[in-house]
């Protein structure tokens, strides 16, 4: 059996609500205005959960140290988090100071790549912006009986500014950053669109318009390693998290992965690191 993944619904966090002055929760929305108690109380570290619905999420104080789909990150003051849908992090530690504000969003009428995981380091006014949103959203479920049409619509004002606030950062970047830095930072972004289903370097140079040689040449320069090894790290990670948290039968996870079969699949993965996947899984829940 594969390490246990809790599932960190709505109902979940319903179940095991108190009496809390900071926090609100229903079928629709949780919301916490000091998070910190929450997780000390229900939440432990070294323990994987999927969030069902997306989450926003704001350190106001400390910092946190987690593993978000298999990629570790340290969140800290003034930083934000948003997860989408079906992620999974394990919280590997967090400072004695640390807390946050946090809520969850579902039912939006707008849709998200499913690349678009957001963690941006905010500026005193994108702060206060992003806190007016959420104390709105406070007031709401403090004053009752909570509008559903309301929250969304607080929600998605939110999550569109926040898009434009990583939109503008990603526009400053590409004024200072180099055309290498550029293309690499464009060849990252269409393998979390399109790496699952596309392995193929001519198909990342056509859609940058440059030739395979130059891609390869670009990527080589600037990151230390080819086009083909990060094709090859992100289909481990996206198989990795298959295998440790689920129980999908192997040749299930070949599938999904759009192996041809899943003996492809095996020799690649243990090519790739050492093992087969089937040694893998026992070795992650030992």
């Amino acid at each position: 059996m594969t390490k246990e993944v809790e599932n960190l619904s709505l109902k979940f966090v319903g179940s095991r609500a108190e009496e809390e002055k900071h926090y609100y929760v229903d079928e629709h929305v949780f919301i916490a205005m000091n998070a910190k108690d929450f997780g000390l109380k229900h939440l432990r570290t070294d323990q994987p959960y999927r969030v069902e619905e997306g989450r926003v999420m704001m350190v106001t104080a400390g910092w946190v140290h987690l593993i978000i789909n298999l990629e570790e990150h340290i969140i800290r003051q003034q930083m934000l988090l948003v997860l989408l849908p079906n992620s999974i992090f394990e919280i590997l530690e967090w400072s004695p100071d640390f807390d946050m504000q946090a809520f969850t969003f579902k039912d939006l009428p707008i849709s998200w790549p499913t690349c678009w995981q957001a963690c941006l380091v905010m500026d005193d006014d994108e702060w206060r912006l992003a806190n007016e949103y959420i104390r709105l959203m406070w007031h709401q479920v403090q004053v009752g009986p909570l509008l559903p049409e309301s929250m969304i619509h607080l929600q998605t004002a939110l999550l569109l500014e926040l898009r434009r606030i990583a939109e503008r950062k990603e526009s400053q970047w590409q004024q200072s950053a180099s055309r290498q830095d550029k293309t690499f930072h464009q060849f990252l972004r269409l393998i979390g669109e399109h790496g699952l289903r596309e392995r193929k370097i001519a198909f990342y140079a056509d859609k940058l318009c440059i030739t395979p040689g130059h891609l390869g040449a670009v990527i080589k320069r600037v990151s230390g390693l080819t086009v083909m090894q990060w094709l090859n790290r992100h289909t481990i990670q996206k198989a990795k998290v298959l295998l440790r948290y689920s129980d999908l039968p192997v040749w299930e996870v070949a599938e999904r992965m759009n192996f041809a079969n899943p003996s492809f699949f095996s020799k690649f993965f243990k090519n790739m690191t050492g093992m087969t996947p089937q040694t893998y899984r026992k070795s992650e829940n030992k």
